[in-house]
This record gives structure tokens, sequence and C-alpha cells, in this order.
């Protein structure tokens, strides 16, 4: 088997009516990057890279990566991966590019997956567990009253844990007085605070019982301004989701920087780059939790990589609802889990019209 083609598209499904947030996360949430590896045995892998710049994304996948990829067997993961990994060198070790090397890799467990006869996660030794817990990752709101209702409403249709992207200690503190002391609530604040404020703020919101902090400083390399508010902090601190690649969480893990490790599928370098940091997670004995506000294959792709491993026990979920599903299954949550679908690979389908529409732009 060869691969012959590889095709990156841009996708535009907009949020349902009722759901975009004040701030157009909403909106945010709109943009995709569908991967598509195509083989000669009539086999086509599905990827997706982060949301991030899609016709940039889809424009280096097309310049640079399929070169590289073309004529190629497409079951020899590591060694495709190593070869757009190390061939992309000068174009950056982060951001974009790893994005767009994500998303192919992905697509190349995929066929994997499908030329086998298996799922994504047999391969990759066998669930450990029937589901993973999905928890609502929420959008950031304008009024701690909005970020109440907005809660509330999502334990209404079945999750059973939230996360918050508020900034301030308000919202936070009216949150949890909304949902109770039972439910599991973490909080990421996306990089908003200085050293001092993180200080502030971490002493501020011990008494709200957060499961977590989520990326607390603004400069969100600083590993050790991360360990320093660590010791201090009675809340555990979470990051990760901006980290790529095995090489750069392990100077993460080296520096104890963090108590949750927080890779992203389609961000750190595709599915077998995350199975590498969660195997330094093991090691380490350390909880890790994947990251994944996406809403294609990035999805499938945590799903089978979390359920491969014990240590993985929840799922983030993007809690704004699209006008469609990007995916057949949705993979959307039931009774507050995520299961994994029953065909082979990563499971799930692109609908042709939403295909064919990318195609036309």
């Amino acid at each position: 088997m060869r691969i012959t083609d590889v095709v990156a598209l841009p996708v535009r499904i907009p949020p349902a009516p009722a759901h975009p947030s004040p701030d157009g996360g909403g909106e945010t949430s709109a943009s995709h990057t569908v991967i598509l590896v195509e083989t000669d045995d009539g086999i086509t892998g599905i990827g997706e890279a982060f949301r991030f710049a899609p016709k940039t994304v889809a424009a280096f996948v097309d310049e640079i990566l399929k070169p590289l990829l073309v004529g190629q067997d497409p079951t020899r993961i590591e060694l495709l991966w190593d070869r757009m990994y190390r061939t992309t060198f000068r174009y950056g070790r982060m951001g974009l590019v790893m994005h767009a090397i994500s998303g192919v890799e992905v697509a190349l467990w995929d066929i994997a997956g499908k030329a086998a006869g298996k799922r994504v996660c047999d391969l990759l030794g066998g669930p450990c567990r029937d589901g993973l817990l999905a928890y609502a990752s929420m959008h950031p709101y304008d009024t701690p009253e909005a970020a109440a209702e907005a809660a509330t409403g999502y334990l209404a249709e079945g999750y059973k844990a939230l996360k918050l992207h508020q900034k301030d200690i308000a919202s936070v503190r009216a949150v949890r007085d909304a949902i109770g002391p039972d439910v599991r609530l973490m909080l990421d604040a996306s990089g908003a605070w200085t050293q001092p404020e993180a200080m502030h703020a971490v002493d501020a919101l011990a008494d709200c019982d957060l499961y977590w902090i989520e990326e607390p400083l603004r400069d969100m390399n600083d590993l050790d301004g991360l360990r320093r508010l660590r010791e201090r902090a009675s809340t555990r601190i979470a990051a990760g989701e901006n980290e790529y690649t095995h090489f750069g969480f392990r100077e993460m893990v080296a520096s104890a920087a963090v108590d949750v490790l927080q890779p992203d599928v389609i961000k750190a370098g595709g599915i077998a780059a995350t199975r590498k940091i969660v195997g330094m997670a093991e090691a380490w004995n350390m909880e890790i939790c994947l990251h994944s506000f996406c809403f294609g294959a990035g999805v499938a792709a945590t799903l089978h990589v979390g359920l491969s491993s014990p240590r993985c026990e929840m799922i983030e979920i993007n809690a704004i609802r699209l006008q469609r599903w990007l995916t057949e299954p949705d993979l959307r949550p039931v009774d507050g889990m995520v299961r994994l679908p029953d065909a082979p690979g990563l499971g799930i389908a692109i609908p042709d019209d939403i295909l064919a529409e990318a195609r036309r732009r």
C-alpha cells in the first residue's frame, strides 16, 4: 500500500444560534482543518490539524508535507513522522508546523487501523475502560451571572465536570455557588496573569475546591515560574496544551513545573508522540488529561489515546454546539461519557456534503 495523495481542507461550520459565547469564542470554534491521506488500496485516512489558520496549515501540508509522503508506505508511521519532523526544522518546532504534522500523523493511524480491521485503540494495546468522563470546556462569559447560568445549563445536558475560561475570581465563585460542592470544576486562565497576579489568584481561589488551575502564567513557557507557583499553591497546576512533542514535555516533567500534563494530540505531534508523553506521566506518577478543544478527528484520536492508558480518565469536549457536526458519529457525550465507535481506524467519517463544500472553496 502506498500514499497517492495528501489533501488538507479548510472547513467552516458556524455555531448553533443559541450557542455563540459573548466573546465570539463560538466563531473561533467554527474553523477546522480536515486532512485526508489517500492510498492506492482505496483506504483514506482522516486527520485534523488544530483550528488555527486553516488556510495556512492547508498550504503547508500541500507544499511541504505532501511531497515527503506521496509514494510512501502509510503504515510506517514512526518513520514518516521522523521524516516530517526533521525535514521541517527550519520552519519551526512549535505552532502551525506541528499542527500540520500532527494532523497528518493521525490520518496515518486511521489508515493503519482500517487496513488491519482494528480500532486505533486496539493497535495501542486495547482500551483500559469503557469510556472517558467528558468535561464541558466552556467559552468565556462577560459576567459572573452569565457564566453561572451557562454552567448549570451544561450540567442539565448531562456533563458531570466543567472547565471555565474566566479570568476573574468573581466568576469562579459564582459558578461554584451555582453548581454546588460536588461537581468537578477546573479553571483555565489561558495565560492571563503575571507571576504576582497568579500568586494572588491561587490564594484567593483556594476555597473554591478547583480540581486544577490551568495555564495561569502570561509567559506560558516559564517553567520555572510554574514550578514556583506550584510549590506555593494548594490547588494543583496544569499545563501542556501549548507544549510540543515528547521532547518539549521532557523539560516540563524534569522541571517539576506542573501537577497535571495536558498534551493535545493534534498539536503535540500526533498519536505516537502523545503516547510517549503519556509514558512519561506513567513513569513519573503524574496525572495526565489530554487537551482536545476540537470537533473532528482530533476528538477521536484523543479518545483512542486516552482509553489506551490507565492514567487518562477524562476527555475535554468543546461545549459549543455547531449547526451540524463535523464527524459521524459526532462523539458528543451521552450521560456524561464519551465512548469508542465500533468501526476500524478512528471509527469516524466526514459527511460527503461537508467535504464537497470544502473542496469547492
